[in-house]
């Protein structure tokens, strides 16, 4: 009886060092998420959102030399540009505030696996950049260098698509000019491409133009008036956007009535379906070809 006794004290204290032992990682509580791998792929590529003070902190002094307090509706001022890929800053003469207004991370633009995209507004961008762009910084946090900067690259009103491998997304971009307002939606990655942006879906207002009835124009039977893209936001599975539009029934009776700027405008939510190479909207509301 004392050898089977002390054969089963012996059994239990080696029960218990393996149970101290073995890895963590293997006994992760019910519901937890296991241990990270080293060299496991990581979910990395985030939306947009507002900078943190810390944030500010680090990116400003490599963007924007001499910083000082806010003047002219922009948060900063500065006495130079780094980097800025023009030696007259855009031209415009009016100085050189800036606003970061945003930041986005991931693997952007498909060099390194941690990048940070910042979207700025800037009293020295002209109306031809829309006031704006995008500024890629890479290294890290606590190591970040600027990579560059794109005039008209803004990124403010996008949504990612995919969490891993280079960053995709969907974005909006607005313009007016003369009376004349034009949205759009597109697929992009970052920094976006330079130039006119490939568009999934386009709209625009022609209502506040000399022209106030310049929509009805080669406008084909059956097909409603898209006027406005508002926003877009993330959804399971992609996105969705909140759009403003004139049915196709409303546009025929105000275009025969010459009278489109009085038409009744109606508003929707669309959902942006991405499977990994296109994007799918639904319901299919049949928009004529933005004029």
């Amino acid at each position: 009886m004392k050898r089977l006794a002390m054969l089963f004290s012996l059994l239990v204290i080696i029960g218990a060092g393996l149970f101290l032992l073995w890895p963590r990682s293997r006994m992760q509580p019910s519901g937890a998420p296991p241990t990270a791998v080293p060299g496991q792929s990581q979910a990395v590529n985030q939306n947009p959102r507002p900078l943190t003070q810390a944030e500010q902190t680090a990116f400003l002094p490599l963007v924007c030399a001499g910083a000082s307090g806010p003047g002219g509706g922009f948060a900063h001022q500065c006495t130079s540009l780094p980097g800025y890929p023009s030696q007259d800053y855009g031209g415009a003469g009016l100085g050189l505030g800036i606003t970061l207004q945003s930041v986005t991370y991931g693997q952007l633009s498909g060099g390194a696996a941690r990048e940070a995209y910042v979207t700025y507004t800037g009293s020295f961008e002209p109306h031809a950049t829309n006031f704006g762009g995008g500024i890629l910084f890479t290294g890290g946090p606590g190591a970040w260098k600027l990579q560059g900067w794109y005039p008209g690259g803004q990124a403010d009103h996008c949504v990612s698509l995919n969490p891993e491998g280079r960053a995709k997304f969907v974005c909006r971009y607005g313009y007016e000019a003369q009376g004349e307002a034009d949205s759009l939606l597109t697929v992009v990655t970052l920094p976006p491409p330079a130039g006119q942006k490939k568009a999934i879906l386009s709209a625009s207002d022609l209502r506040g133009t000399i022209d106030p009835n310049a929509n009805c124009a080669h406008l084909p039977p059956g097909e409603a008036v898209l006027l406005a893209i508002d926003s877009v936001s993330p959804a399971p599975g992609g996105a969705s956007a909140a759009i403003e539009y004139v049915s196709a029934a409303d546009a025929k009776t105000a275009c025969a009535a010459h009278d489109f700027a009085d038409a009744t405008v109606k508003k929707a939510t669309l959902t942006l379906h991405w499977n990994g190479h296109s994007m799918t909207m639904t319901p299919d509301m049949n928009f004529a070809p933005a004029q």
